[in-house]
Order: C-alpha cells, then structure tokens, then sequence
C-alpha cells in the first residue's frame, strides 16, 4: 500500500500494525518513496495466533454439547432408516 505522507501520519498506527503482520507499508514524501518495514518479520505460528477465529459458539454451546447433539440426530437418522428399511 503507497500513501501520501499525510495520510501515513493519519494512520501511522494502523500502518505500524500492518508492517508488523508482515504487509508492506509504503509512503511518499518529496517524490522519494519511503518503506516501513518491521525489524523483525513475525512468523507464521505467530500471525496465526493474532488472527481472528473463525467462528464463534453462541453463548452457552460448547463442542461437546454440539457432538451430543450430533450423536442424537445420528441415532434418531439411523432408526428412521432401519423402521423404513424392514
């Protein structure tokens, strides 16, 4: 991303936020061209722990009542098969 040097100070925070996720920064001033790079590039373990997850439970779910729920629906398709397989 190549932004004016005025819109680089708006939003310097962002931008610092960015080239610490490996992104690259850069922004112009005077005709020279200006790249903020971050000193040490965080690894891939690392920005994947910053990352937003991909989905959420609603509140009060958790995995092993949604598996339960799923052990339920299973045995209630199974029984239906079998009654209309006889």
């Amino acid at each position: 991303m190549a932004l004016t040097i005025s819109k680089a100070r708006q939003n310097l925070f962002a931008l610092a936020d960015a080239a610490s996720r490996g992104e690259k920064v850069q922004f112009t001033y005077k005709g020279n061209t200006f790249q903020l790079v971050a000193e040490k590039k965080p690894s891939k373990l690392e920005r994947l722990s910053r990352a937003k997850p991909l989905f959420t439970l609603p509140e009060g779910d958790s995995i092993e009542k949604i598996e339960a729920d799923w052990q339920k629906v299973k045995a209630e398709m199974h029984a239906d098969w079998e009654k209309r397989n006889r």
